[in-house]
């Protein structure tokens, strides 16, 4: 069986080298971290340091992995939303495009659909988004909010006047 030889161009010369012997040049740790990159790259991804393999639902607070979370969160976080909304609580969507009056309030939760909407109160607009985009539900009961944290943003669309909910998917697509 012969040997197989890889040529690498040099950037000084432009001549041909043997890559073999290049890499025998360069100091084990530059060559280590090299080889540990491209390793990170070919892994599938699985539950890491920013990928909890154990996840809290934002109705109830119960921990659990998340398929358990999968079949749980809808109904769950439809009953949190439902106690919210018969508290007549003023509510605070989070991360939100700052306004002078930014609550809102529940008007319907669509258990077809799997959405809530809500109604800015100052601006007497709908805005719908769905039960799985709502990340955490936190009541402050002194100021008779709840501040609800979703996964996206509520922003104002200057071209058609209206507050839009952007998914997260999509924010990161800019």
């Amino acid at each position: 069986m012969e040997p197989q030889i890889f040529t690498v161009d040099c950037p000084h010369c432009g001549g041909k080298l043997n890559a073999a012997e290049v890499v025998k040049r360069i100091p084990p740790q530059v060559f280590a971290a090299e080889v540990a990159s491209r390793n990170g790259r070919r892994q599938t991804r699985h539950a890491g340091p920013g990928r909890p393999s154990v996840v809290r639902c934002p109705g109830c607070d119960s921990q659990m992995s998340t398929a358990e979370l999968k079949e749980h969160r809808p109904a769950c976080v439809r009953a949190r939303l439902g106690a919210v909304r018969s508290t007549n609580a003023e509510v605070f969507l989070l991360p939100k495009d700052p306004d002078p009056y930014p609550a809102f309030s529940i008007k319907r939760i669509d258990e077809e659909t799997n959405t809530v909407e809500f109604l800015k109160n100052s601006a007497m607009q709908y805005l719908s988004i769905e039960l799985q985009k709502i990340a955490e539900i936190t009541p402050a009961p002194l100021e008779r909010a709840v501040y609800i944290r979703l996964l996206g943003r509520v922003a104002w669309d200057a071209s058609i006047e209206r507050w839009r909910f952007l998914p997260r998917s999509l924010l990161t697509q800019k």
